[in-house]
């Protein structure tokens, strides 16, 4: 009985109409009041119903010679199964040009978009969920300051090794300034750079202690801060602010190449 009023439903009948319809169909026709009974409903409401139902083309009306009163009798199940054929039709159609219009709406989501907006996030769960948004729209690079010993204190290898991995998976580079550390050395040797897509480079400790991570990846900008019992993020997409920032990067990585 169920999956009968899930297909009902899929012709856009209402809860009333399936009713009704259920009702005649147990009984294979009937006048108004008898279907009214058999439904659980009142002979006004059933009736209101038994029309829609006829101009929806799911109930044929009936009238014996010489008489007034009208007999309801559902169609047969070929003529539902032809109506959710059409739906279904109609519905590919309506797929089709929604996917012609992709470059419409593409267009106005970007206007949209182009908005500034500024997201917070607190707590570590809320952290790594934005860690892993960076990944989301498949940039071609992330941009990173960081450090090692933010890495290890704020999150669990586990995660970390989670979202490297994945990252990998989808080609994403990623370029960094950390302090030049003796943990960072270790941990980020030259061969696990290149198997993880990573091209790092050091500043001096002494002049470069970092304690909050910025990511940079397409309009967007990521900070993070794991200060530990307010840990947080901040998420700024606005491309004028970003393109700074990179600019700010890329200074800093020339400086730190040479």
């Amino acid at each position: 009985m169920q999956k009968i009023k899930e297909i009902l439903g899929e012709l856009d009948l209402n809860d009333m109409e399936i009713r009704v319809f259920l009702g005649l169909l147990d009984m294979g026709s009937g006048v108004t009041s008898v279907i009214a009974n058999n439904a659980g409903l009142n002979r006004i409401t059933t009736y209101e119903a038994l029309k829609r139902l006829s101009k929806k083309g799911l109930v044929k009306i009936r009238a014996k010679k010489g008489s007034s009163v009208k007999y309801f009798v559902p169609e047969e199940f070929d003529t539902i199964k032809e109506k959710l054929e059409i739906k279904k039709k109609t519905i590919e159609t309506v797929i089709s040009s929604v996917t012609e219009m992709k470059s419409y709406f593409d267009a106005k989501f970007r206007h949209i978009e182009s908005r500034p907006e500024v997201l917070f996030y607190e707590g570590k769960e809320g952290i790594q969920k934005v860690l892993m948004d960076t990944l989301k729209d498949n940039p071609d690079e992330i941009l990173s300051f960081s450090s090692a010993e933010l890495l290890e204190e704020g999150f669990d290898s586990s995660f970390l090794k989670e979202y490297w991995n994945k990252r990998v998976f989808l080609k994403i580079k990623t370029r960094g300034i950390l302090p030049d550390t003796e943990k960072a050395r270790m941990d980020f040797n030259n061969e696990r750079n290149q198997r993880e897509l990573r091209e790092l480079l050091f500043l001096p400790s002494g002049l470069f202690s970092f304690k909050n991570e910025i990511d940079m990846y397409g309009d967007t900008m990521l900070i993070i801060s794991l200060t530990k019992g307010v840990e947080h993020a901040v998420v700024i997409k606005s491309a004028s602010v970003v393109q700074g920032m990179r600019s700010i990067f890329e200074t800093m990585w020339n400086i730190a190449k040479k």
